[in-house]
C-alpha cells in the first residue's frame, strides 16, 4: 500500500490548513502501519524551458546565464534554473522589454 501527500508552494502559504492536510495523513498513514519519508523538491527548469517560455531563443538565454543575469544550479555539467528564480528573471524581463518599447511611444 502506497499512500502519497503532495504540497505546492500556493498549498503551503496557508500554513494552518498546510499543517492540517500534513497532519490528517500522518494519521492515515499510522493507521495503514505505513512509514512516512518527507521530502522537499526544488523544481527547476532547463534553459530550453526558460527561452520557449520567454519567447526567445536558447542562446540568449545562455548569454544572460553567463551575464549573471540569470543564476542557476549545476547538476552534472549542466544547468538548471530553479522557477523561483526563473520567476524573478521574468518579471525583471519583462520590466527591461516593457521599459525599451516605452522608448518608441
Amino acid at each position: 500500500m502506497s499512500l502519497a501527500l503532495r504540497l505546492s508552494p500556493a498549498d503551503l502559504a496557508d500554513r494552518e490548513r498546510a499543517a492540517e492536510s500534513v497532519l490528517a495523513f500522518l494519521r492515515q498513514a499510522e493507521m495503514a502501519g505505513a512509514s512516512v519519508e518527507i521530502t522537499a523538491d526544488a523544481p527547476f527548469l532547463t534553459p530550453e524551458e526558460v527561452a520557449k517560455q520567454l519567447g526567445v531563443s536558447r542562446p540568449t538565454i545562455s548569454r544572460r546565464i553567463k551575464a549573471g543575469d540569470l543564476k542557476v544550479i549545476k547538476v552534472g555539467n549542466r544547468n538548471r534554473i530553479p522557477v523561483t528564480e526563473f520567476e524573478r528573471f521574468r518579471e525583471a524581463y519583462l520590466d527591461e522589454m516593457a521599459s525599451a518599447l516605452a522608448d518608441d511611444f
